[in-house]
């Protein structure tokens, strides 16, 4: 009993469990199940890791009541697993029955529940679990209650096994920037995308250099948050000062401050490490000149940079914008072909080789419609997005539906220009897309940007809304 109270139970060290077999005989009329009952046999977070580390099964689930079992017939469960309580897209697992509890191997168990989650991140997860019953007697295997019946549907919090490497939540830049030493006052936070770091481990960050520090050499090291509060720790830096200058290179831990690497040259570079070590303990980094804008060429422009429309960053990784797009296009790092253009490697992902493609909708070659589409490029993992838009209207307590029901604007033949006849009164309102709040525009009409503040109404009465997405910063006219 006190082993199931942690929800493990002692097995031998063979964790070799195999599934029941297939059923041999589908015309063997089915058992009923009516007196088959089942419990869970889980208290508290499964700790795959110390399972694992224990020798021991993880105990899930108990029989409690069997009455109509034929004699020579054993009990048999395959689990299943899902993310969600409707078992939808389920992951089985084998189990094993000892005495009257149902098993699991740790690594079976750690195998689905990675499968499920699509995560290496070693926190803790509320999974669903149910079990599929069978009689078996080595000849024969029958399906319990038939194939829609299912036992013992539960939740469990479950601990998967950790990885051989720790990444932290926030890392940060030192260096020249701080002195050369360990300053939580004047370190650089580097950002990332948001999610898990054991899922995107890559971190960046934009140094502004100076003239005079680029001639002495503007030195930088990473280290975590961990070594940032503490004042001193772990600090992740160039492999060997011969490279330092390298735009390119491995990283490598230290105990102290003294190893830096350098940039030689000013203007904003772009400084992208992965957090993730490879199998020698070492990180990846690139330092690169920041690209400002992403410029989008294609037939809706005549491949004409110049004339194509921007993408905006605010952290040189993450781009995005409104575009024009008619059939298919590219996006290029600068107004000309002559730096790095980004085009087709398979659908959402992009490739830098010069012989790629045109960024088209997928790998059968269809090409985008003529219309507008709001664009986003992670040019660090080398994905895109292309979301074509139907609509533009406003929305807001300033306009005539409230924040229930917006105003719709009207395209102009190039898509560029919206504009709208109505009544505004005194109140705040913002510009969204296809009538849904994944794509909109706030903060001034001078200066609109993506999920930006409620825009205050300037005009009350009968005005003329006119929105420009044509250039950046998106602007807005409103017109008594």
């Amino acid at each position: 009993m006190a082993a199931l109270s942690m929800g493990f139970v002692a097995c031998d060290n063979d964790f070799d469990f195999p599934n029941p077999p297939g059923q041999s005989n589908p015309q063997e009329e089915m058992f009923d199940a009516a007196t088959l009952g089942i419990a869970p046999a889980v208290s508290g977070t499964i700790n795959l890791g110390q399972a694992n580390n224990s020798n021991l099964a993880v105990a899930l689930a108990q029989v409690t009541d069997l009455t109509n079992l034929p004699e020579g017939y054993d009990l048999a469960f395959t689990g299943q697993i899902s993310a969600s309580d409707d078992f939808s897209n389920p992951v089985e697992f084998t189990t094993v029955m000892d005495s009257t509890i149902i098993t699991a191997n740790p690594d079976d168990l750690d195998a689905a529940f990675h499968e499920i989650f699509n995560t290496i991140d070693p926190a803790a997860k509320s999974a669903n679990i149910r079990f599929k019953g069978y009689a078996t007697n080595g000849s024969a295997t029958i399906r319990l209650g038939g194939e829609n019946t299912y036992f013992c549907s539960m939740t469990a919090n479950i601990e998967p096994f950790a990885p051989a490497f720790t990444i932290e939540d926030a890392y940060y830049l030192i260096g020249t920037c701080t002195g050369g030493t360990i300053d939580k006052d004047k370190a650089i936070k580097m950002s990332n995308s948001g999610a898990s770091p054991y899922d995107d481990p890559v971190f960046s960050a934009v140094v502004d250099i100076t003239a005079d520090e680029a001639s002495v050499g503007y030195e930088w090291a990473v280290v975590p948050a961990s070594t940032l509060a503490a004042g001193s720790g772990l600090v992740i830096s160039v492999t060997d000062t011969e490279f330092a200058t390298e735009p390119n290179g491995l990283l490598k831990d230290y105990n102290s401050t003294g190893t830096f690497g350098v940039i030689n040259s000013d203007n904003k570079h772009l400084i992208t490490v992965n957090m993730r070590p490879d199998e020698d303990g070492f990180y990846t980094y690139s330092v690169e000149l920041t690209i400002p804008n992403l410029w989008t060429p294609g037939p809706s422009n005549g491949w004409n940079q110049d004339a194509s429309q921007l993408l905006y960053t605010d952290n040189y990784k993450f781009y995005q914008g409104y575009v024009h797009v008619d059939g298919e296009f590219k996006f290029t790092s600068a107004p000309d072909w002559n730096h790095t253009n980004y085009g087709f490697a398979e659908a959402g992902k992009l490739s830098t080789d010069p012989g790629a493609g045109n960024l088209k909708v997928n790998q059968d070659d269809v090409a985008f419609g003529n219309g507008l589409y709001w664009c986003t490029a992670d040019i660090t993992a080398l994905t895109y997005t292309a979301t074509a838009i139907n609509t533009i209207g406003i929305i807001g307590d300033a306009t005539e539906g409230g924040w229930d029901k917006e105003t719709v604007m009207t395209p102009s033949a190039d898509f560029l220009t919206w504009t709208v006849r109505t009544t505004l009164k005194e109140g705040t309102f913002k510009f969204r897309a296809n009538d849904g709040w994944d794509i909109n525009l706030g903060n001034t009409l001078d200066d609109l940007r993506p999920n930006g503040e409620n825009i205050n109404a300037p005009e009350t009465g009968e005005v003329t809304i006119t929105l420009n997405l044509n250039t950046l910063p998106y602007t807005a006219t409103v017109v008594k």
